[in-house]
């Protein structure tokens, strides 16, 4: 498991660095946002350990910004205040967790697995193709960072070929998924449903996402 813990509190980080090596956890450690920033640029981890003091601001900051940028990395926040606003301003901001100082290693760890068991069911929950995300719980689709309106029968289609990508979904599939063999009256719905969806997720000077296969039927390419 991969932590990035951000802390400026020298002392703090080498003890739980050492101690989160000793649970098997494989752990980066950094002082500031700007740090922090960076290396989330550069590695996924399974959990954010962030305080919520340090040197070049508010680390709730840095959570309401990854959490705007769809980054749903599960992050627990450390602070010496133990006031309610304080940690209900930490929860608003997309902090998944909250832990005052002083606290028990133990407990640490603990909350930690918790959230990584957390993170690992909603990562079943979350589809990306490039820069295309859709998030079957909440049904929000972003492009980028972007967030796209699209209509159920759009969404539905959307689904079926994010979850079969790379593969080709033939037209009686899809028309069967979305709207019933039984039910389905106009030949022109798919062409229609098809050409909405490009013109939602898709811009002139971008690689196309959802390619025709002629004859068959459709598929999402990686």
């Amino acid at each position: 498991m991969n932590i990035l813990l951000v802390e400026d509190d020298k002392e703090l980080v080498d003890i739980l660095k050492k101690g989160l090596q000793e649970e098997g956890f494989l752990t980066d450690s950094v002082n500031s946002l700007d740090e922090a920033k960076g290396y989330l640029q550069m590695k996924s981890y399974n959990v954010i350990v962030l305080d919520r003091i340090l040197p070049d601001g508010d680390g709730s900051s840095l959570c309401a910004e990854l959490r705007n940028n769809g980054n749903n990395t599960p992050l627990l926040m450390l602070s010496a205040c133990d006031e309610c606003d304080d940690i209900v301003d930490g929860l608003n901001k997309g902090a998944d967790d909250y832990l005052t100082k002083p606290f028990r290693f133990i407990e640490l760890v603990a909350r930690i697995r918790a959230l990584s068991k957390r993170s690992n069911n909603l990562k079943s929950h979350i589809l990306k193709v490039k820069d295309l995300t859709l998030n079957i719980m909440s049904r929000e689709v972003k492009r980028s960072k972007e967030l796209i309106e699209l209509r159920n029968n759009e969404f539905n289609l959307l689904l079926l070929l994010m979850k079969r990508k790379n593969s080709v979904v033939s037209k009686t599939e899809i028309i069967d998924y979305i709207w019933n063999m039984e039910n389905f009256i106009d030949p022109n719905l798919l062409n229609v449903t098809i050409y909405n969806l490009r013109k939602k997720i898709e811009t002139p000077q971008d690689t196309k996402i959802i390619h025709t296969v002629r004859g068959i039927g459709y598929k999402i390419v990686e």
